[in-house]
């Protein structure tokens, strides 16, 4: 291609002119652009950001490639092309010296420092801008309600965004105030559920791709943790509490104890959400009060009002919780359209509806494998099981399997199974 049909590039002509000093204002004019365009430049690529290194290496590279291209070419280019080789030969031993130097001086800590996510105060506007142009009524009523009180604890219809509210508004807390978030849920892949939602949002508003798995760490020393059920891993941590669908968390009087522990500050705040499960389930005294009466004398006890009525609006009763039920209705009512009523009852048997969009717990005393026996089958794959890799096409790499289907009949439905069997004599048969 010859020099004059290469294409002119503003953006790399507005960095260039940045980084030998001139103004925005100023690039603007020259290239005949708005002010605001290069702004988003600079902002987006964080020109201020790169070294002098890399500025020299940048423009000694644009120059080269506008020698390369010309068609005729005189002795000086030749010469010109040459030097410029050589500088970018200096320059790239030279980076390579200071990484070496970085690794061996800066060790882990240079390591830890590089993972850390970097937000600018108008980018965390941004996401708080466009955070809560997105709330309903009923999520604008949590939000209140984190100012006010120190713990939250919300029953609520299945898929109201209520794991996507409090993921993001964590987020917002961490990167404003520095504190850490910690995400409990029933399992280690539901605990990541939060931080899909925090990472498809700041990548979604700012262009930016939040690092880190099981943690996510800020620049302002904020943390956002992620764990399982296992006690073993919550009772090393301190910062906010947020709690997903505890209603359907094996043994949580053990874990909420744990759990607990990492908020008992007072700067620290819990919240307890769920879709209810059973009425004998081990969080059921939490929400209803008993576990607060138990060894109370009965002239401090307090009557718990847990109807639909008496707390659809949130209500602290006297025991420091703040307890709201949110049924898929009140959702409908506070601008939540995303539910087709009819589609729903129809697709769910009255019971189901009930439970999982009316907020009503069912009582499994008669079921023949009640909820609190179901448990114990359970297991949280991803922290229990160190071979097992969900996220890859061989979850299980090369190892044997069984497989086994059992196909609907009389209205009950299909189920298939994946089993693996024991790698040693007499080890457990894992689902």
């Amino acid at each position: 291609m010859s020099m004059q049909n290469t294409p002119f590039d503003p953006r790399h002509a507005a960095r260039a002119l940045y980084w030998q000093g001139w103004r925005i204002a100023r690039i603007a004019e020259a290239l005949g652009l708005r002010p605001a365009t290069v702004h988003s430049w600079k902002r987006r690529e964080d020109w201020d950001a790169v070294s002098p290194v890399d500025r020299v290496n940048a423009t000694l590279e644009a120059r080269l490639q506008v020698l390369i291209s010309k068609d005729k070419k005189e002795g000086c280019d030749y010469k010109e092309i040459d030097l410029l080789g050589r500088q970018l030969e200096r320059l790239e031993k030279l980076r390579h010296r200071q990484r070496e130097g970085g690794r061996r001086e800066g060790g882990q800590r240079q390591k830890a420092s590089a993972s850390k996510n970097l937000l600018t105060d108008e980018q965390v506007a941004r996401l708080k801008a466009a955070f809560r142009e997105r709330l309903f009524g009923y999520q604008k009523h949590w939000l209140r309600a984190g100012h006010l009180a120190r713990i939250r604890n919300i029953l609520k219809s299945r898929q109201i965004g209520a794991t996507w509210y409090f993921a993001l508004e964590a987020l917002l807390d961490a990167l404003e105030t520095g504190r850490n978030q910690i995400f409990l849920s029933a399992s280690k892949r539901q605990a990541l559920q939060f931080q899909s939602y925090q990472k498809a949002f700041v990548s979604e508003v700012c262009d930016i791709e939040l690092k880190g798995s099981d943690k996510i760490l800020f620049g302002n020393g904020a943390e956002l943790i992620f764990l399982g059920t296992s006690s073993r891993t919550a009772q090393s941590y301190h910062g906010n509490l947020y709690m997903d669908e505890y209603f359907w968390t094996p043994k949580f009087a053990e874990l909420r104890k744990v759990a607990a522990g990492m908020a008992s500050q007072k700067r620290w705040r819990q919240t307890y959400f769920s879709t209810p499960s059973t009425l004998a389930h081990e969080a059921y005294p939490f929400w209803s009060g008993k576990r607060y009466n138990a060894g109370r004398p009965a002239s401090v006890q307090i009557a718990f009002d847990l109807s639909h009525k008496a707390l659809a609006g949130g209500l602290d009763q006297g025991d420091g919780q703040w307890r709201q039920i949110v049924t898929i209705h009140d959702a409908l009512r506070q601008g939540c359209d995303l539910f087709d009523l009819d589609a729903l009852r129809l697709e769910n048997s009255p019971d189901e509806f009930r439970q999982l969009f009316e907020c009503e717990f069912i009582d499994d005393g008669k079921s023949v494998f009640p909820l609190s026996m179901l448990h114990r089958c359970m297991v949280d794959s991803m922290e229990a099981w160190p071979d097992y890799n969900p996220f890859t096409l061989r979850p299980l790499g090369h190892r044997e399997v069984w497989i086994g289907y059992d196909p609907s009949e009389s209205g009950d439905s299909a189920a298939m199974v994946v089993v693996a069997p024991p790698a040693v004599p007499d080890g457990p048969f894992r689902r």
